[in-house]
Formats: C-alpha cells, sequence, structure tokens
C-alpha cells in the first residue's frame, strides 16, 4: 500500500495557528468534528477555518484509495481524522498532542494551557470505569469510556506494576501521576482501533437534535444510497427523522411523515416520486424518534426541470454548456464511414477545460438549443436538461476518488447501479426487470474498481468493450501535468446507457447514464 499526502491550499503560508477550543461529547463529536460526517463536508470547513487550521494533509492509499482508510492530518493543532475509505465519513478521531488545542469536557478544562491532562484529572471528570489495558510492548496504558479513550505511557521503571495488575496507575510510587498522551473519540465498538462509522439516519438524528451552532450546522438533506439503472434513471433515497412528542405508534408517525412532517424534508412534495414517497416500514430508534426512508426519482427523457427543482431543490449551480467535446464520437462511426446517434455519450459537466487527444471540431449548421446541467455539488450528482425538450437526458454520478481531477468538488455519491437479471431459456436471453434491488452478481457499488464492474455488467457479447475489440476506450485530458498532476483517464463504456471514466489505477470516479 503506497501512502499519498496531499497538502490542501493555505490562504497564507505566514498565518499562525490559533489555539482552539473543542468540546468533548464521548461517542459523538470533538468540536466540530462529529463522527459520520462526510470527507467533503470537512474539507471544506477546514479551507473555510484556514486561520485556525493552517495546514491540512490528505492521506491516502494511491493504489487502492476506497479499500483503506483516508486520514486528514492537522498537525498544527495535533490532530487526526479517520474516515471509512468507502463511505468516506468519519470514523475516529485522535487527538495526538493535547497540548495543541484546548479540551473541555461539561464546561471543564480537561487540557489548556494551564491545565494538564493527568490520569487523576481526566478520572475525576469523567468518573469511575472499568479498569483499562496495559500494553507492555509499548508501555502504554488505555483507559476506556463509551466512545472515549485515553493512553497514557507509563516509565519503563515502573511497567511491573501493571503487567498483572488490574490497579488504576492513579499515582505512581514516587508520587507523579501519568499524563494523556492521546484522546481518541470513536463509535459503534468497544476498542477504537476496530471503529465503525456510525449509521447514517443515528448521524442525522444527533445533528437535527443538537441546539448548538457554535461552528455551524449544515441543513441539507443527506443520501444514503442512489440506485440507478440505465436507460432509466435513478432513484435516491434520504432517511429522514420524525418526531413524536405523545410517544405514539409507528403508525401515526408514519401519517405525520407522509403529511410533510419530517424535519428533513426541504426541498418539498414527493408527489412525483414513482417509488411512492415513505417507506412504510418505519423503525423505531429511540423511544421518540422515528426513521423514514423517503425516495425521489429522476427519470431520463421524463423529469422535467420543474420536477427535479420540486424533488432535490435549488441546485448548487447551473452550467451552460458552451461546446461538446465529445461530439465527434456521438456523431461518427469510423467503420462504417458514417453518421451515428449516441455512440459514445459522454458529457463534460465542468466549467474546467477538458481535452480529448483525438480532439477535433465539426462545423454545425446551424445554432442548436444549449443544454444545461444542475450541478448538485452536496448530492455528487450532475443532471443534464436538454436544452430543447428540457427533459433530463443524462445523469453523472460522481465518486469523489482522491486523485482525480474532480476530487472535492463533489461529495461522493453512495451509487449502486443495477441491471435487468439474465436467464436462458430455450437457448435465448430474457431480461427480467427487478424493481430496485437484484441478485449480488447484477449490482455495481462506487467502491468496485472497472475489472469487476465489466464482469458484472450483463453486456451482449456483440457490444462489451474489450481491449482488442472494436470500440478502444477513449483518452481524457485535462490540461498540462501542471494544471492536471494526476494524468490522464479514459472513457469505456456502450450503447445501453452507460459510460464510465476511469482511473490508471481501475477505479470509476465518474458514471454517465443517458
Amino acid at each position: 500500500m503506497t501512502t499519498t499526502a496531499h497538502d490542501l491550499p493555505k490562504q497564507s503560508q505566514r498565518q499562525r495557528s490559533k489555539r482552539i477550543e473543542l468540546a468533548i461529547v464521548p461517542g459523538r463529536s470533538l468540536g466540530p468534528f462529529r463522527l459520520g460526517s462526510s470527507l467533503w463536508d470537512n474539507l471544506n470547513f477546514l479551507l473555510e477555518k484556514s486561520q485556525y487550521f493552517p495546514s491540512v494533509e490528505l492521506k491516502y492509499s494511491s493504489e487502492d484509495p476506497l479499500l483503506y482508510d483516508f486520514i486528514i492530518a492537522l498537525p498544527y493543532n495535533g490532530l487526526h481524522l479517520r474516515y471509512d475509505g468507502s463511505l468516506q465519513r468519519l470514523k475516529s478521531i485522535e487527538c495526538y498532542d493535547p497540548s495543541k488545542v484546548k479540551l473541555v469536557y461539561q464546561n471543564n478544562d480537561v487540557s489548556s494551557s494551564r491545565t494538564i491532562p493527568t490520569f487523576l484529572l481526566i478520572y475525576k471528570s469523567f468518573g469511575p470505569t472499568y479498569p483499562g489495558e496495559f500494553d507492555a510492548s509499548q508501555s502504554v496504558y488505555t483507559l476506556k469510556y463509551p466512545g472515549l479513550a485515553f493512553t497514557f505511557p507509563i516509565p519503563t521503571k515502573h511497567t511491573s506494576l501493571y503487567k498483572s495488575s488490574s490497579d488504576l496507575p492513579l499515582e505512581f510510587p514516587d508520587g507523579t501521576t501519568p499524563i494523556a498522551s492521546k484522546v481518541i473519540l470513536y463509535s459503534n465498538s468497544n476498542s477504537w482501533q476496530q471503529a465503525s462509522t456510525p449509521s447514517l439516519p443515528k448521524v442525522i438524528a444527533e445533528s437535527n437534535a443538537s441546539k448548538s451552532t457554535r461552528y455551524g450546522k449544515i441543513e441539507r438533506r443527506e443520501v444514503e444510497s442512489v440506485i440507478a439503472k440505465p436507460d432509466k434513471g435513478i432513484t435516491l433515497v434520504f432517511p429522514t427523522i420524525s418526531h413524536s412528542d405523545t410517544g405514539g405508534t409507528n403508525k401515526s408517525n408514519n401519517q405525520s411523515a407522509a403529511d410533510g412532517s419530517s424535519n428533513l424534508d426541504e426541498a418539498g412534495s414527493d408527489s412525483n416520486s414513482s417509488e411512492g414517497g415513505v417507506n412504510k416500514n418505519s423503525i423505531s430508534n429511540t423511544v421518540n424518534t422515528f426513521i423514514h426512508n423517503r425516495t425521489v426519482s429522476i427519470q431520463l427523457h421524463v423529469s422535467t426541470p420543474q420536477d427535479i427543482l420540486a424533488e432535490l431543490g435549488k441546485p448548487s449551480r447551473i452550467f451552460y454548456k458552451e461546446e461538446d467535446k465529445m461530439k465527434i464520437h456521438s456523431n461518427y462511426d469510423h467503420n462504417n464511414n458514417s453518421f451515428t446517434s449516441n455512440s459514445y455519450p459522454f458529457e463534460l459537466s465542468t466549467t474546467e477545460t477538458a481535452t480529448l487527444t483525438t480532439a477535433t471540431t465539426l462545423d454545425d449548421k446551424g445554432a442548436q438549443p444549449t443544454d444545461y446541467f444542475f450541478n448538485y455539488f452536496h448530492l455528487g450528482i450532475d443532471i443534464l436538461i436538454d436544452g430543447a425538450l428540457h427533459v433530463c437526458k443524462k445523469i453523472v454520478l460522481h465518486g469523489n476518488i482522491p486523485g482525480h481531477y474532480d476530487f472535492q468538488k463533489y461529495k461522493r455519491c453512495p451509487f449502486q447501479i443495477t441491471f435487468p437479471k439474465k436467464q436462458k431459456k430455450n437457448k435465448k436471453d430474457t431480461s427480467i426487470l427487478v424493481d430496485v434491488y437484484v441478485e449480488d452478481e447484477e449490482i455495481i457499488t462506487a467502491d468496485m474498481k472497472i475489472q469487476t464492474i465489466q464482469e458484472r455488467i450483463p453486456w451482449n457479447d456483440s457490444n462489451i468493450i474489450k481491449e482488442n475489440g472494436q470500440k478502444k476506450p477513449v483518452i481524457l485530458t485535462r490540461g498540462s501535468s501542471e494544471q492536471n498532476p494526476f494524468g490522464s483517464t479514459y472513457l469505456t463504456g456502450n450503447d445501453q446507457g452507460i459510460v464510465m471514466e476511469v482511473m490508471k489505477n481501475g477505479c470509476v470516479p465518474t458514471v454517465v447514464l443517458f
């Protein structure tokens, strides 16, 4: 595994780090960093608050960025933020140098310029707990609370006292007491080493329940999954939280959610959703909190801009296409020396200059209506609207993979691409459309590499892309090596409604449905 670290842009190299105050909420958050929050949101926050976080480093595996965890290192603040590589959500927070920040728990200082985080102070502040664990190989004692751990280096001359004893190292025989070297927050585990990301509905419920605006709150709907079907469109699944003051039944809460009382319903009613809005099977999360799944469907060649705005709200940006750099591939068949339609329909939805190694131009016979994109950066999707018909023409799903040109422009889209189930009958293939989910071998997820994807897509032999086939991948470059140090990518796909962009490591950062 190769680890790559990138320094994110700094507004001023001369700015000095200000000592920040971070409130400890065990199992939930450390200051503005909430467990389960997205990499995209946190990086944007760090860039906006560069006066407090002057140095930001992102560490990841360049060969398998989705298989291993990401780490955001904040050296000036003594913090490590660890993210699940596939979900890109925060799973643990490590303060490896408490002297660089001010730590507060229930309005009491745990570590500051005047307070040293000794074992006695922490035990007094957080209360009694079970005996900790002593690692003799590293001479480190770990004291654990639910969702919180403190590590204390033990001097070599005192290690024998704790190898076979359950006593707490409150005080050494010489009268000194251990000082905490690390403070670690985590969730869903008895050990921070095995910490996992909290569920998205839990994150939403805790965020909505929080009354604090000290660090700011992002009032956006969070998408849990995006079910995509080539030739058809996508279905977005939004976890929605509703509350009952009377502790009523699930049925009454379902009715209130169906009436639009959900506190996450920001974009209007779901009357146009083909999936029926609220899932009838509500899950009771706490005594008075219920979780529902609200679905929104965007259909290719059917959904209008009005439908999309009603379901998803105002886009982050509307971008009008000025040119189509894939036009030569979508209009000309080199084998038959004739023009065809949609033989390679990939769209570029960003304002940056993007060129193809085979770039040429075709003269337009007349002015054509301008297509335009609805960019939803916080959902990780773009929707191309036909300039003449004003219906959804194409949908672009973004994986937000580090090492890609568009990294951090879009939040990671948690897409799953499903295909009709193939069955052989009388030596003929028959397609059976399954509503949302199909068997595992016919599902493509956002963390799969291109080799696995090509094996799972049930393409016809005459259309499948092969290295020695009739259609070769199209090379896509985005400027010089100075403008794009990550190098070129290539496009692969066919006429069955899907085109994928592929990186050199085999990851798929972009999928286009048409």
